[in-house]
């Protein structure tokens, strides 16, 4: 028993100096925190590119709006021709281009704007008009309502003006020379919680609201052939 309990110490000094395993201890406990932080920041570079590319995409839908182009398009042929984008003609302008004629008759082509890693289908756009005389207009995010997570409600509007405090609803886009607009891009990105408890979700669903706010005031442009005033 004796010579037992001498092995059983010299086996126990020699395992307590045994350093030999140090490194793949000091690895095992510093790995998931640097995965982690990894995971942690490519969520929040997603982000950040998906806001650049919605950013850019607004400028180039409000300058439609700003050059008069949404205002004048000839769409359409015939009996069912009209003049001025609607709103959905204006959502599918920025996400997939459109075609029409100016309002000097000439066949004209908008690409897209939207860059090609943002669905249309979680793209939604509010377009405010603020007419002349307008001092304390509403610049806000529209509010996004969802019941049971299925989303009822986003309160965007195309053309709608909100001014002084008081809303005023439109058939369409009327945005004459010196008008103000505001064009905004609403995207739904995908995310989750990132480790470290960093939480990038501000939506149902495991989404988070990305806004790209553009406001121009229209420059002068002449009207479409055949109408009287714009």
């Amino acid at each position: 028993m004796h010579g037992a309990r001498r092995l059983f110490a010299r086996l126990w000094q020699a395992l307590l100096a045994d350093t030999s395993g140090g490194p793949a201890i000091e690895f095992a406990l510093v790995v998931p925190a640097f995965i982690a932080l990894l995971l942690g920041i490519l969520h929040i570079a997603l982000i950040y590119l998906a806001q650049e590319g919605l950013e850019t995409a607004v400028e180039a839908a409000s300058r439609l709006i700003l050059t008069g182009g949404a205002q004048t398009l000839q769409l359409g042929s015939g009996s069912s021709a009209y003049t001025g984008m609607t709103a959905s003609d204006f959502k599918t302008a920025i996400c997939n281009g459109i075609s029409g004629t100016d309002s000097s008759g000439n066949a004209v082509t908008y690409t897209s704007a939207l860059p090609p890693f943002l669905s249309c289908s979680r793209l939604y756009v509010n377009v405010q008009l603020m007419p002349a005389g307008c001092t304390n207009p509403t610049i806000a995010a529209p509010t996004f309502t969802y019941t049971n997570g299925v989303l009822t409600s986003t309160g965007t509007s195309y053309g709608n003006s909100s001014c002084n405090g008081t809303t005023t609803s439109n058939t369409g886009l009327s945005g004459s020379q010196n008008d103000l607009v505001v064009v905004q891009l609403i995207y739904l990105w995908p995310t989750v919680s990132a480790p470290l408890g960093m939480n990038f979700i501000n939506q149902a669903n495991g989404n988070r609201m990305l806004v790209a706010t553009s406001v121009v005031t229209v420059e002068g442009y002449a009207c479409a052939t055949g109408s009287t005033s714009c």
